[in-house]
């Protein structure tokens, strides 16, 4: 049984330019209110307010001096508040240039899609150096023939700088090379496969690699097990079909791979203490 597809709206403020510097503001864009995706990276500087927001359903404190990174595909939905700060936004032209002479920054930190800490909290020296950054980028914006490389060099700036900082604020084991890889790999693995494999074991023969070695890779990366991730997988995607789909609960448990749409809501209600449909009713309010 299919049901229809799940449509968020994309939020497309890079409007095709390499690279783009905006102001945060509480009045940004209509689509910031609700449930959205990006077509672009976003590093979010907060220099003014308290608010909150999300991040693929999970909910964030936003205060001055803190940064966010947030990747295109996640879903967002930011509280409207007064506030005021910079977005830095950039496509994946710049984002691979960067990891290209950085490789060692890719998937680690900050710049970790799977991250549990998108944020860092700058003291009052790298608070100096961003505003240094951003007054450069707006200037070479500005210019009537830009420098790509100067643009890129200013970005890659700031996101050493963030990620260096994350890293000491929020320290998780650094993965020798082969580990690393393998996680890079369940990662993908998962994104294209957790809607029909719900067991670990999948992954681990996948991957030709023992599921006790697999779960300690995975445990140094997150802090979860394998099946501990796909779970997290399920439960972001789950929110988002029933925020987003006409579907009703049943084809969207069938769309996930449950074959007992009671079993789809039991998951959901022990991960989230409401049934699919309370879930669904609470986010139309």
């Amino acid at each position: 049984m299919k049901t229809k597809k799940a449509t968020l709206p994309v939020q497309e403020l890079l409007e095709g330019e390499y690279l783009r510097v905006t102001r945060l503001h509480k009045d940004l864009n209509s689509l910031s209110v609700v449930p959205h995706r990006h077509d672009h990276y976003e590093m979010m500087i907060v220099t003014m307010g308290t608010g909150s927001h999300s991040i693929n359903f999970k909910n964030y404190t936003i205060k001055p001096n803190r940064v966010y990174f947030i990747h295109p595909g996640q879903v967002h939905l930011i509280e409207p508040f007064e506030r005021d700060g910079w977005l830095v936004l950039f496509g994946e032209e710049l984002f691979k240039r960067f990891l290209n002479i950085h490789q060692h920054e890719d998937e680690y930190g900050l710049l970790d899609s799977y991250t549990l800490s998108p944020f860092v909290d700058i003291d009052d020296n790298l608070t100096t150096i961003f505003s240094l950054i951003i007054q450069q980028l707006k200037t070479e914006l500005a210019a009537q023939n830009q420098d790509v490389d100067i643009l890129l060099h200013y970005v890659s700036l700031l996101l050493l700088h963030a990620n260096r900082a994350q890293i000491v604020q929020h320290p998780q084991a650094q993965l020798p090379a082969r580990n690393k890889l393998v996680f890079h790999k369940l990662k993908q693995l998962i994104e294209t496969n957790f809607k029909q494999e719900h067991l670990a074991g999948f992954y681990a023969t996948s991957l030709a690699i023992d599921i006790k070695q697999l779960n300690k890779i995975c445990r140094m990366a997150t802090g979860l097990t394998v099946f501990e991730l796909l779970q997290e997988r399920l439960l972001t995607e789950s929110k988002i079909q029933l925020q987003t789909s006409a579907g009703s609960v049943k084809e969207i448990s069938y769309a996930l791979g449950f074959n007992d749409p009671a079993f789809f809501g039991r998951f959901f209600k022990k991960h989230t203490e409401l049934t699919p449909a309370e879930f669904r009713k609470l986010r139309m309010i």
